[in-house]
Protein backbone atom coordinates (compact mmCIF):
# COMPACT_ATOMS: atom_id res chain seq x y z
CA UNK A 1 0.00 0.00 0.00
CA UNK A 2 1.27 3.44 -0.90
CA UNK A 3 2.26 5.71 2.00
CA UNK A 4 0.96 9.26 2.27
CA UNK A 5 1.32 12.18 4.61
CA UNK A 6 -1.84 12.67 6.66
CA UNK A 7 -3.72 15.71 5.44
CA UNK A 8 -5.00 18.31 7.89
CA UNK A 9 -8.77 18.88 7.69
CA UNK A 10 -8.55 22.04 5.55
CA UNK A 11 -6.29 20.37 2.98
CA UNK A 12 -8.51 17.29 2.96
CA UNK A 13 -11.54 19.53 2.30
CA UNK A 14 -9.74 20.96 -0.75
CA UNK A 15 -8.76 17.48 -1.96
CA UNK A 16 -12.35 16.25 -1.66
CA UNK A 17 -13.43 19.13 -3.90
CA UNK A 18 -10.75 18.30 -6.46
CA UNK A 19 -11.61 14.59 -6.35
CA UNK A 20 -15.33 15.31 -6.74
CA UNK A 21 -14.81 17.64 -9.72
CA UNK A 22 -16.31 15.81 -12.71
CA UNK A 23 -15.80 18.32 -15.54
CA UNK A 24 -13.41 17.67 -18.42
CA UNK A 25 -11.42 20.79 -17.65
CA UNK A 26 -9.56 20.63 -14.29
CA UNK A 27 -10.87 22.83 -11.51
CA UNK A 28 -9.78 26.45 -11.08
CA UNK A 29 -8.91 28.35 -7.91
CA UNK A 30 -12.18 30.29 -8.14
CA UNK A 31 -14.19 27.09 -8.50
CA UNK A 32 -12.40 25.57 -5.51
CA UNK A 33 -13.25 28.66 -3.45
CA UNK A 34 -16.88 28.52 -4.55
CA UNK A 35 -17.17 24.86 -3.51
CA UNK A 36 -15.12 25.31 -0.34
CA UNK A 37 -17.39 28.14 0.85
CA UNK A 38 -20.05 25.45 1.42
CA UNK A 39 -17.74 23.75 3.94
CA UNK A 40 -15.53 26.49 5.37
CA UNK A 41 -15.04 30.11 4.40
CA UNK A 42 -11.45 31.01 3.57
CA UNK A 43 -10.02 33.94 1.67
CA UNK A 44 -8.31 33.31 -1.64
CA UNK A 45 -4.79 33.71 -0.24
CA UNK A 46 -5.48 31.04 2.41
CA UNK A 47 -6.71 28.75 -0.36
CA UNK A 48 -3.50 29.41 -2.32
CA UNK A 49 -1.50 28.36 0.76
CA UNK A 50 -3.48 25.11 1.00
CA UNK A 51 -3.01 24.43 -2.72
CA UNK A 52 0.73 25.09 -2.45
CA UNK A 53 0.99 22.67 0.47
CA UNK A 54 -0.89 20.02 -1.51
CA UNK A 55 1.49 20.52 -4.46
CA UNK A 56 4.51 20.28 -2.15
CA UNK A 57 3.15 16.99 -0.75
CA UNK A 58 2.66 15.63 -4.28
CA UNK A 59 -1.14 15.45 -4.09
CA UNK A 60 -1.91 17.82 -6.96
CA UNK A 61 -0.39 19.44 -10.02
CA UNK A 62 -1.24 22.78 -11.56
CA UNK A 63 -1.11 24.52 -14.89
CA UNK A 64 -2.13 27.90 -16.15
CA UNK A 65 -4.59 28.26 -19.02
CA UNK A 66 -5.33 31.79 -20.15
CA UNK A 67 -5.88 33.76 -16.93
CA UNK A 68 -6.86 30.80 -14.77
CA UNK A 69 -4.78 28.36 -12.76
CA UNK A 70 -6.14 24.80 -12.89
CA UNK A 71 -5.55 21.91 -10.49
CA UNK A 72 -5.58 18.15 -10.97
CA UNK A 73 -5.19 15.34 -8.47
CA UNK A 74 -2.11 13.15 -8.69
CA UNK A 75 -3.46 10.82 -5.98
CA UNK A 76 -6.41 8.48 -6.43
CA UNK A 77 -9.05 9.21 -3.78
CA UNK A 78 -9.57 5.52 -3.00
CA UNK A 79 -5.83 5.00 -2.40
CA UNK A 80 -5.70 7.84 0.12
CA UNK A 81 -8.88 6.72 1.90
CA UNK A 82 -7.59 3.14 2.12
CA UNK A 83 -4.34 4.41 3.64
CA UNK A 84 -6.21 6.66 6.12
CA UNK A 85 -8.51 3.79 7.14
CA UNK A 86 -5.58 1.42 7.68
CA UNK A 87 -3.65 4.06 9.61
CA UNK A 88 -6.68 4.82 11.81
CA UNK A 89 -7.32 1.15 12.50
CA UNK A 90 -3.68 0.54 13.43
CA UNK A 91 -3.25 3.63 15.63
CA UNK A 92 -6.49 3.63 17.57
CA UNK A 93 -7.72 0.05 17.48
CA UNK A 94 -4.60 -2.10 17.52
CA UNK A 95 -5.35 -3.13 13.93
CA UNK A 96 -8.48 -4.92 15.16
CA UNK A 97 -11.68 -4.39 13.19
CA UNK A 98 -13.55 -6.26 15.95
CA UNK A 99 -12.30 -3.83 18.58
CA UNK A 100 -13.31 -0.92 16.33
CA UNK A 101 -16.84 -2.24 15.68
CA UNK A 102 -17.27 -3.12 19.39
CA UNK A 103 -16.38 0.44 20.40
CA UNK A 104 -18.82 1.88 17.85
CA UNK A 105 -21.57 -0.42 19.09
CA UNK A 106 -20.87 0.20 22.79
CA UNK A 107 -20.93 3.97 22.16
CA UNK A 108 -24.23 3.58 20.30
CA UNK A 109 -22.67 5.01 17.14
CA UNK A 110 -23.95 2.00 15.21
CA UNK A 111 -27.15 0.05 15.75
CA UNK A 112 -28.11 -3.61 15.74
CA UNK A 113 -29.42 -3.00 12.22
CA UNK A 114 -25.98 -1.74 11.19
CA UNK A 115 -24.43 -4.90 12.63
CA UNK A 116 -26.92 -7.06 10.74
CA UNK A 117 -26.07 -5.22 7.52
CA UNK A 118 -22.38 -5.74 8.24
CA UNK A 119 -23.02 -9.42 8.89
CA UNK A 120 -24.74 -9.80 5.51
CA UNK A 121 -21.82 -8.00 3.84
CA UNK A 122 -19.26 -10.28 5.52
CA UNK A 123 -21.23 -13.39 4.60
CA UNK A 124 -21.48 -12.25 0.97
CA UNK A 125 -17.77 -11.43 0.72
CA UNK A 126 -16.81 -14.72 2.39
CA UNK A 127 -18.97 -16.65 -0.10
CA UNK A 128 -17.44 -14.73 -3.03
CA UNK A 129 -13.94 -15.67 -1.83
CA UNK A 130 -14.88 -19.35 -1.58
CA UNK A 131 -16.29 -19.26 -5.12
CA UNK A 132 -13.05 -17.85 -6.59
Amino acid sequence: MKKFKKLPDAELDVMKIIWDWKNEIPITTAQIKEQLDNVRVLNISAIHVLLTRLMDKGFIKTFKQEKNRHYESLIVEGDYIAWENKSFLEKLNGNSITKFITRLYDDKTITKEDLEELSVFIEKKTKEKRDD
